[in-house]
């Protein structure tokens, strides 16, 4: 089996735009990226932590390999997308984008 490969996005957003911003993330925006060719699934992981002003989180889409990942980076769709999430909330987060391959699997057992 190749080995995984990520695309991992970390926002930094406003507690009080929370809660907007994830059902706007949840219903719209995830669904599109994953929609696109060589995605396969995507989880979500928020920050723990008490009184933040910011809540983090970090948006781990899997693609079948480092090929999807580029196609979907240098498409016009792929650019779209992203401009569509800085027109709604870009002025509002911190961004941070990073592709990934794995190079190490270990399973308990």
């Amino acid at each position: 089996m190749a080995a995984r490969f990520m695309y991992v996005v970390r926002v930094k957003i406003p507690v009080k735009e929370e809660h907007e911003w994830n059902r706007w993330h949840n219903k719209v925006h995830i669904p599109k990226v994953l929609a696109q060719p060589g995605f396969i699934q995507v989880r979500k992981f928020r920050a723990v932590g008490d009184g933040a002003k910011e809540a983090e989180y970090f948006v781990l889409y899997e693609l079948q390999n480092q090929t999807a990942y580029v196609k979907y980076a240098q498409s016009e769709e792929g650019a779209k997308l992203r401009q569509e999430y800085l027109d709604e909330y870009g002025a509002k987060t911190k961004i941070t984008r990073w592709a990934w391959q794995e190079t190490l699997k270990l399973i308990k057992g």
